[in-house]
């Protein structure tokens, strides 16, 4: 009976976590080997939460989490826990020197819409061989994501449900 119960919790626990980050939204796969995600196995990265498909993948993150950073950046945006502030090419936002809102040019990367603050930045992106890793990158990710902000309106509207 204390089996059921605890997998019963389990379960219950992993359903308020991916709706919470919107996991159920998208097709979440495992930064280290591409399969689908166990919502139950998970790892601190970036004040978030990473998702793998085994115990075995989430060992291998905790042992050097540089060598996956590109595909823990890109899981945290799909599961909205981090949001794109600024362009990830030059860190700037829409309307920075002599851009406007409509100089915006957009890149789809692995299903992910990436917002970029002008032609010239879409140009060197889809010149780049290869553009998740220009995008993803450590580097490229601290210019352009930041922690997704839950607003009170957000916070409280949740604890009603």
């Amino acid at each position: 009976m204390k089996t059921k119960w605890l997998i019963l919790l389990l379960t219950l626990s992993s359903i308020i976590i991916a709706e919470e980050f919107g996991i159920n939204d998208k097709k979440i796969t495992c930064v280290v080997t591409g399969e689908e995600i166990d919502k139950e196995e998970s790892s601190k990265y970036r004040e978030g939460m990473v998702y793998f498909c085994c115990g075995g993948c989430k060992m291998d993150f905790d042992e050097s989490s540089q060598k996956f950073s590109k595909a823990a950046n890109f899981q945290l945006v799909a599961t909205g826990q981090y949001e794109q502030t600024g362009c990830p090419v030059t860190g700037k936002s829409a309307g920075h020197s002599h851009h406007t809102k409509k100089d915006v040019k957009k890149v789809e990367v692995d299903g992910l819409s990436v917002d970029l603050c002008c032609a010239g930045c879409l140009k060197k992106v889809n010149k780049s061989k290869d553009k998740f890793s220009m995008l993803f990158s450590d580097k490229a990710y601290d210019k352009g994501f930041s922690k997704k902000e839950v607003k009170a309106k957000e916070k409280s509207a949740k604890s009603k449900k």
